[in-house]
């Protein structure tokens, strides 16, 4: 075959395939048309005396699905009452419907997801690989209309995860039912966006929920957890005053270092509350190093009370001073049992328990302060 020929039989079959589609492309729109017909006529079936042709019309419209949505969206303001309601109800049939297949498809990977809510922006933040869409339909599938707020910009967000926080606590007391990983994924998701600032309830309650079992298995996911303490360690390092009092918590429990961003804060910040800057402490026991000693040592001389208990008859006091020493000897790698803690007791969610790091009176603090002065004069001294 010669140039020539080649050339004018790729001509041709670009032509006849053009035709193909192009007749293709005919045919669907036709159909698409017909469809739209059938749907009109079967909107005003719907009022028809005769119940089973009501059902029959019903059955239909769902069957014909989102074709039939531009005829049952005009059949809700429809002068026939029956016909109204049927379309209510057959819309959100539809809707939900549609809404499935979209997210299997989204999950399966067979589509880009684009026409989800939200999805663009956690696909920027968290990645786009199968565990992070399944995580994503997860939280499309138990909290659609939050994913929608957070979608829709800064100004409603809040106001729906209040709502929708509160729903699920009702649930939970009511039901014992437990908190999907999902919800609590799109609670997290809708804290952690731009110029969102949830209520002091509201935060209280994703606190709780991140440390309910579905939580806690989701950080065990290798897959999940990835987005999970994402998404998690972006929140406790913007959390301000006692919620970052809460979050500093998680922050232990799940070894997120980011705890420490709201620890420094707060103990630069001597106005802050005492019991959370005991919190604050604590988080820097844990999650720090020998360089925030410094930090801690600048609490030394604050005498706020913290608690007092008595045990055996013997009154002992717990002051802001006493958890610093204690937290700076073990960043230091001492053991505070030998610095004057005689009573204290080691504890994996607060490093130790508060109430047993107290004094029985000012003598044995100030020995026990005296001795960390002896040690840190040798320690601070050149070899």
């Amino acid at each position: 075959m010669n140039k020539l020929a080649a050339v004018e039989l790729l001509v041709l079959s670009a032509v006849v395939n053009g035709g193909v589609r192009a007749a293709a492309a005919q045919d669907e729109r036709a159909g698409e048309r017909e469809r739209s017909a059938e749907a009109s006529l079967l909107v005003e079936q719907l009022g028809a005396e005769e119940f089973s042709l009501r059902e029959q019309a019903t059955t239909r419209l769902i069957e014909l699905g989102v074709a039939a949505k531009s005829a049952v969206e005009t059949g809700k303001t429809h002068p026939d009452r029956e016909i109204r309601y049927r379309c209510e109800r057959i819309l959100q049939i539809v809707d939900e419907v549609d809404f499935q297949r979209r997210l299997t498809a989204f999950t399966a990977g067979r589509s880009e997801g684009l026409d989800l809510p939200a999805w663009r922006r956690f696909r920027i933040l968290y990645g786009d690989d199968g565990e992070t869409r399944r995580l994503f339909a997860q939280m499309q599938q138990a909290e659609a209309e939050l994913m929608h707020a957070v979608e829709n910009g800064p100004q409603g967000v809040a106001r729906a995860a209040e709502a929708r926080t509160n729903q699920l606590q009702l649930s939970q007391r009511r039901a014992g039912e437990a908190t999907p990983l999902g919800s609590i994924a799109a609670l997290l998701f809708a804290a952690v966006s731009d110029d969102v600032n949830l209520g002091l309830q509201t935060s209280y309650m994703l606190v709780n929920f991140c440390n309910q079992a579905s939580f806690v298995e989701g950080m065990n996911e290798p897959g999940k957890s990835k987005v999970l303490r994402k998404m998690l360690s972006e929140w406790i390092t913007r959390s301000e005053g006692v919620v970052a009092q809460q979050c500093m918590a998680l922050a232990i429990r799940y070894d997120l270092k980011e705890g420490l961003i709201p620890a420094t804060r707060i103990l630069r910040n001597r106005g802050e509350q005492p019991l959370v800057r005991q919190t604050a402490m604590m988080t820097v026991a844990r999650l720090g190093d020998a360089t925030h000693v410094y930090l801690l040592e600048t609490a030394l001389d604050d005498a706020s009370r913290i608690s007092a208990h008595r045990i055996d008859n013997v009154q002992y006091e717990t002051q802001l001073r006493d958890v610093a020493l204690a937290a700076v000897l073990i960043l230091r790698k001492q053991d505070p049992k030998q610095f004057g803690f005689d009573r204290i007791r080691m504890n994996e969610s607060t490093v130790f328990n508060f109430g047993t790091i107290g004094f029985e009176n000012e003598d044995k603090r100030k020995q026990a302060f005296a001795k960390y002065q002896e040690f840190k004069t040798g320690a601070d001294q050149p070899r």
